[in-house]
């Protein structure tokens, strides 16, 4: 936003992006808590899935390459969650018109966002083996693709170098915001799972969709906060053309 005064741009403490994000949440719960139902709960079902493949590998080995398969797409969550709460942040601190839940689903990304929060995870894990710092680092820098995705309608690649440009002066708050509650949130989500793991998988995928749903739909708004903020402060020309390869 070329030529704004920086005392009218929108405050980028933790405090203030907490604030506004708990307040999106409050004025749009019916919606917020809604969708972070539906995507979680998605996601719940893939890890029941996960558990019950992984349980059976030892016993048929033939089932090593789909239950890889399926660990990549239970990272189906946080990262597609949080572009599609840019629909909604979008709305209470840039402006836009109000839409209803159904518009803003008919209006995703659904493919790059897809493919977005799974070459983030994969990246992610593979700087991860090498040691715990690159992946954390690798991660932070790009935690912001799914709301660039979406709030600047980029393509995947595109949207990743755009997420390194924002993060990039503000690492150290980009991690404490968004990294650090999404260890918590996998930490808390897994622990309140592992309670009642023996009781039965449909109460590990109800537990599972419920917490994710709390606790994920926090964490996601105030990643979307954070990006919408800084990308306030950081205009960026029209999104870079992706290649014929490139997903779109």
């Amino acid at each position: 936003m070329a030529g704004t005064d920086v005392n009218e741009l929108p405050g980028l403490g933790v405090r203030a992006v907490l604030g506004a994000a708990l307040r999106v949440y409050r004025h749009r719960f019916g919606l917020v808590a809604g969708s972070a139902l539906v995507v979680f709960g998605i996601s719940a079902g893939i890890d029941v899935l996960f558990d019950v493949a992984r349980d059976a590998v030892g016993d048929y080995p033939g089932l090593l390459a789909p239950l890889l398969v399926i660990a990549g797409v239970a990272t189906f969550g946080t990262t597609f969650f949080a572009g599609l709460l840019d629909r909604i942040v979008g709305e209470e601190e840039r402006g836009h018109p109000r839409r209803s839940l159904r518009e803003v689903l008919r209006t995703l990304p659904y493919w790059r966002l897809i493919g977005a929060d799974v070459l983030l995870s994969l990246g992610a894990v593979a700087a991860l083996l090498l040691l715990v710092v690159p992946g954390l680092i690798f991660y932070t820098f790009f935690s912001l693709v799914g709301p660039a995705v979406v709030m600047e309608d980029r393509g995947v690649f595109d949207g990743f170098r755009r997420s390194m440009r924002l993060v990039r002066g503000h690492f150290w708050l980009t991690f404490l915001l968004v990294t650090l509650p999404i260890l918590f949130e996998e930490d808390v989500v897994h622990g309140i799972v592992e309670l009642v793991e023996d009781v039965s998988p449909f109460l590990v995928f109800v537990v599972n969709a419920l917490a994710g749903a709390v606790v994920g739909s926090v964490v996601a708004l105030v990643e979307v906060m954070l990006a919408s903020r800084l990308a306030i402060r950081k205009p960026d020309p029209a999104p870079a053309e992706e290649s014929p390869t490139g997903i779109t």
